[in-house]
């Protein structure tokens, strides 16, 4: 059991969290069979799924064809670009963002704040099939 489920399952035992909720968390993190592929490509290709993921990508394939590849180093530059926006517009952004359901505080975001979001990519698949036969996936490595 990966350490997400245990702290999510931990959160639910304490009364941290509802059962909902904890639902909602566990599928964000993707079936056992998708923590256990993970696992297997870890061993199977040493650094490459254990490291801190380089880049996003996304890929449609049937009717439509799309490959998207985005260095996530992009995440840090625009963080870094932040600390160019004047406070009051960063207040905006925050209480805009607030009301959109995204209750992230751009003023206290730092770095090291940066790298767990990535490495928390690291463990995020995304599949879709659509009505039209195409295949959607996102992921990280």
């Amino acid at each position: 059991m990966s350490e997400d489920r245990k702290r999510i399952l931990g959160m639910l035992a304490e009364g941290k969290i509802t059962a909902a909720e904890a639902d909602t968390l566990l599928d964000a993190l993707g079936t056992p069979a998708q923590s256990e592929r993970a696992t297997s490509t870890a061993a199977a290709e040493p650094g490459q799924a254990l490291g801190m993921p380089k880049f996003l990508y996304v890929k449609v394939t049937g009717k439509d064809t799309v490959d998207v590849k985005v260095p996530l180093g992009l995440l840090r530059a625009g963080l870094k670009l932040t600390s160019l926006i004047p406070p009051q517009a960063m207040d905006q952004i925050n209480d805009s963002m607030g009301e959109h359901g995204m209750s992230i505080d751009f003023n206290n975001l730092k770095p090291e704040d940066i790298d767990e979001i990535v490495m928390s990519l690291r463990e995020m698949e995304v599949n879709v099939d659509t009505a039209d036969g195409d295949h959607v996936r996102v992921w990280c490595e």
